[in-house]
């Protein structure tokens, strides 16, 4: 009998039980919920709709992003610090499984718990649950939270230090943010405002906003491959170093 993946398994349900004990959970719960009120209070009038979607996303992303650079590094470049790494190690599991284990585990949960967060604008500002910007909202913060979670582990390899790590990581995107444009697809707000425009352009063509800042299908598209194929590259290359090179002290 394959014992393989009731390992994995067990190693996925002991990082999740690790990361909804306190006060880890109390973090990503209040961070999540200070994030979506901050966005509703920024809102301006009376026509409460799926536009007021968009508002507050720079505000959203900057605190997501802090919450992942947090949790990642103190789960990955943590682990070298209290030796939790080397004694998993010691048990019966390969690499691959921790490695897999601890990024499938924690965007579950931060996902999970934003994307609960998030749906509280469908009470505050009256959008319908079979709004199609909301979901595409979501799609918006999950690809944030995959940038931000492959930047985040590279950094953990390198540094090792849990503290340095989430400086690091976060310093690396906000000044990713602040380099570029505004409206640049480097930017998680420049991405947002694409994949939003250019939805709602399909699904409200209608709309005052979609008519005066119409999105390219190029402007959408490098808005989604830039932080998936760059995620992507990162969590290889960290893979294949963690599981093949990568030397535990």
């Amino acid at each position: 009998m394959n014992k393989s993946p009731k390992a994995f398994f067990r190693l996925v349900l002991w990082e999740i039980e690790n990361s909804l004990s306190l006060p880890v959970l109390s973090l990503i719960v209040a961070s999540a919920i200070l994030a979506v009120l901050i966005q509703s209070t920024s809102i301006t009038g009376f026509s409460h709709n799926y536009r007021d979607l968009s508002t507050g996303a720079r505000t959203i992303f900057l605190i997501l992003t802090f919450v992942t650079c947090t949790l990642f590094s103190r789960s990955f470049a943590g682990s070298f610090g209290r030796g939790d790494l080397k004694r998993m190690l010691s048990y019966p599991v390969k690499r691959w499984q921790i490695f897999i284990s601890k990024v499938l585990a924690l965007n579950l949960i931060i996902f999970g718990v934003y994307a609960s967060a998030y749906a509280m604008n469908l009470y505050i500002n009256a959008v319908s649950l079979l709004e199609p910007m909301f979901y595409v909202s979501l799609f918006a913060i999950f690809l944030q939270l995959l940038f931000v979670c492959a930047v985040s582990v590279g950094v953990s390899m390198i540094s090792k230090s849990e503290l340095m790590s989430i400086v690091v990581s976060f310093l690396l995107i906000f000044g990713l943010d602040a380099a570029f444009a505004f409206d640049s697809f480097y930017t998680s707000n420049g991405r947002f405002t694409n994949i939003f425009g250019y939805f709602e352009q399909i699904t409200h063509p209608t709309s005052q906003i979609a008519s005066q800042v119409p999105v390219t299908f190029g402007q959408f598209t490098d808005s989604i491959m830039f932080p998936l194929l760059t995620a992507t590259v990162m969590l290889v290359v960290v893979f294949v170093y963690f599981t093949r090179k990568m030397e535990v002290d």
